[in-house]
Parts: structure tokens; sequence; C-alpha cells
């Protein structure tokens, strides 16, 4: 299946890509003339892992509007965590803020790796109770996070302020204490952390590294301002 889209630029910067990730390109005219099985719309921490998958099998176009983590400390550095949700704008922030249809302030990711990229990094899988609800089937979750954690997932190394957290919410009340745990569960616990012991990031983006970076290019600082269909025997074609 061969997809056609049209791409409205915002910038046009230059390549920029981790090691063992597949090509990134910010440059219209280098994929302008090449069709692919399937183009994802998004490189955050949906379309990152998505991409992935499908490069085993497949050749994908992965658009982001942002440009590249790799090489920027306010991405990859918990040292300068925080530092971007002070630093935006509308067009070309790391960060961009927004308010929510209920009427929240908040601030996403625009940069490969999506809000993952940004945020405070704190992992935790979903309650069983959710996953039930929505009908998914559970030993593809449990698999889907193990593939998650194996990659980016980290147990973290609890600083002296947040010792002193954890023991204040047992004092209050907040119990039991499940110490470190990966499952949503009552009480306090220790959850899993995308930043690593060496205080490094590790993004949606780096899924990437586990897919087939032959099949797969990224294409930044882009975004889809139309989606053309038209169809080619039976099926509609995008």
């Amino acid at each position: 299946m061969k997809y056609i889209l049209l791409i409205f630029f915002l910038l046009n910067l230059s390549q920029s890509s981790g090691e063992g990730l597949p090509y990134m390109t910010s440059d219209l005219e280098e994929i302008s003339d090449k069709s692919f099985d399937y183009i994802i719309v998004g490189g955050g921490a949906t379309g990152c892992p998505l991409a992935a998958t499908l490069s085993e099998k497949y050749s994908v176009l992965l658009i982001e509007r942002g440009g590249s983590p790799y090489g920027d400390p306010m991405v990859e550095s918990i040292r300068y965590y925080g530092f971007p949700l002070f630093q935006t704008d509308e067009f070309t922030s790391i960060a961009q803020s927004f308010v929510s249809e209920d009427g929240v302030q908040n601030h996403r990711g625009r940069v490969l790796g999506g809000s993952t990229a940004i945020n405070g990094g704190f992992y935790s899988r979903a309650s069983n109770e959710f996953v039930t609800k929505n009908e998914w089937d559970e030993e593809l979750v449990k698999s889907a996070y193990e593939w998650v954690e194996s990659k980016i997932v980290f147990m973290p190394t609890l600083t002296d302020w947040q010792f002193v957290v954890q023991s204040g919410l047992q004092e209050a009340g907040i119990l039991p204490y499940n110490s470190f745990s990966l499952e949503h569960l009552e009480g306090t616990k220790r959850g899993a952390s995308l930043f690593d012991n060496f205080g490094k990031r590790h993004s949606s983006a780096d899924l990437l590294q586990a897919g087939n970076p032959a099949n797969i290019t990224v294409l930044l600082n882009a975004t889809v301002k139309s989606v053309i269909f038209h169809k080619d025997g039976e099926q509609p074609l995008a």
C-alpha cells in the first residue's frame, strides 16, 4: 500500500540522529519522489514504537513537527529537566504550551520523542482495571510493556529529597508501602524512570533503534497540511 501526502514545512534544518537510529532529514526534496508502505504522522510515544514495529516488515516514513532530541542537553540531561517548559514559543521551542479542552494549562513536546522528551520521566504500568475496561488483550499489553521496559525504562536511585517525600507519604497514611514496582498499585511505591543512572533521558525516540533502521525514514521539522485520498482498485489510498 502506497501513500502520498502534501507536506507543509515550518522549518528546514539539517539532519540529526543518534547512534543506531534510522536516517533523519528535514529536507523535503530527499523524500518527495519516494513512496512508503506506511506514513506515520507524529513521532511521539505512539508514533515511534509503531514505526519500529511496522519497520520489521514494511517501509515507514515517520513525520515529526519538531527536531531531533539527540545531542540536545535540554532533552537528554536530567540536569536541565524542566528548562524547556519555561522557554516556549509558537513555532520552534522543544516544548509547546497549550490549554486542554477542560481548561488545564499544560505543555507537550515538539521534538522527536514527543512529551517523553520533556516530562518528568516517571514510568508505571496502567492498572489491570483500566486494561479490562478498555477490552484490551491482556497478554498483548503485558508483552508491549515488557518490550518498552527492556529498551528505555530504568530503576531509579532516589535522591535525599525523594526519600523524604517517600517517608512523608507513608507517615501521612498513604499505605501500604510497595517498594519498587512497575505495577499500578494502591499506596506508596517507587516507580521506574526514563532517566538512566547516569542522568540521561531515554525517550520514545530511542525505540526506533528496536526496529529495522533501513526501513525507516524520519522527516523532521515538518507538519502535514493535507491528506489526499484517491481510489486505486477497491481500497482508497492516501
